[in-house]
């Protein structure tokens, strides 16, 4: 679930933006800033660089507030600039990851444009539609990093139709992706999130969010839901009830597994997403699923039409 700042209309990039990182380093050196980074990056990135992640931390890692960033060096560069190049590229963090999707770049045509002044990646390459960006705005990278992935694997624009899965390969994925639900429900009780089953959050567009699922979440939500809507608006999730509430909770995606509506004091809810996205993703790698990642309410359009 990623959570959004609602709008009137079509964003200014109804019709997508293209970016494609060059690695030139320039979005890591000049002004001084943050580059925030959790717990769980701060592990990568030390090992990364071979090192503990105490030894990392007091090297590398200063506290700002009640928040942990990487350093910089004097004249702004970040520390993990070497070279005029990230030497922490593979891994870098979250904030990284994102970038230029982030919603002071986005917000307005002219503040992209002059960014991209300083960006030679900007306004190249690789195509995000709005709901791509939207999703990169609120924190969740996906998008950016399996449009790289595909990338490097020297993947076409145009690949030939990926082939239908057997009914086995069905079997094997979503047994997997039960696992998953499984470890996930082991693990929230920790954090202490609040659910107040509000169902303010199944109201996309007045909540002003998306929900973005993949190809075997989506399998799994139309096998473990109403075979019909529950309600008849195509803007809605189709689980999303009269009552406001869920008609579908064995069915549950990711998105709506990890997010909560209140100040998330004990853990960073993207952080857990991305964790368990990337598990997913393998699955569908394992089992030979095509990867989609769309909005439910595209992926609902076809399978459960209002």
């Amino acid at each position: 679930m990623s959570p959004l700042p609602p709008r009137d209309g079509e964003p200014w990039y109804a019709a997508g933006l293209r970016f494609s990182c060059t690695a030139c380093g320039r979005c890591c050196s000049g002004a001084p800033g943050y580059v925030w980074v959790t717990t769980a990056e701060i592990r990568r990135l030390a090992k990364a660089k071979g090192l503990t992640v105490d030894a990392f931390s007091e090297r590398y890692v200063r506290r700002v507030g009640g928040r942990l960033s990487l350093k910089e060096r004097a004249t702004g560069d970040c520390v993990m600039l070497e070279d005029r190049k990230c030497s922490v590229h593979a891994v870098k963090p979250r904030q990284c990851v994102t970038y230029p999707f982030w919603s002071e770049i986005v917000e307005r045509r002219e503040d992209w444009e002059a960014e991209a002044e300083k960006c030679p990646g900007m306004d190249h390459g690789d195509v995000y539609t709005p709901a791509e960006i939207d999703a990169l705005t609120a924190g969740v990278s996906a998008p950016m990093t399996e449009k790289q992935a595909a990338r490097e694997r020297g993947e076409g624009a145009a690949p030939a139709p990926d082939p239908e899965p057997s009914e086995a390969a069905w079997a094997a994925a979503l047994a997997e992706l039960e696992a998953i639900w499984a470890d996930l429900d082991a693990e929230m009780p920790k954090y202490k999130f609040v659910c107040q089953a509000s169902g303010d959050c199944c109201d996309f567009d007045a909540f002003g969010h998306r929900l973005y699922v993949t190809t075997i979440e989506a399998e799994w939500f139309f096998r473990h839901s109403p075979s019909r809507r529950m309600n008849a608006n195509p803007a809605h999730c189709p689980a999303w009830g009269p009552d406001r509430l869920c008609k579908a909770r064995e069915g549950r995606m990711l998105g709506c597994r990890t997010f909560y509506c209140g100040t998330n004091r004990n853990a960073d809810p993207n952080e857990i997403y991305e964790r368990y996205h990337r598990r997913i993703k393998d699955v569908h790698d394992r089992h030979g699923i095509p990867f989609r990642y769309a909005d439910i309410v595209a992926w609902s359009a076809e399978r459960r039409p209002a």
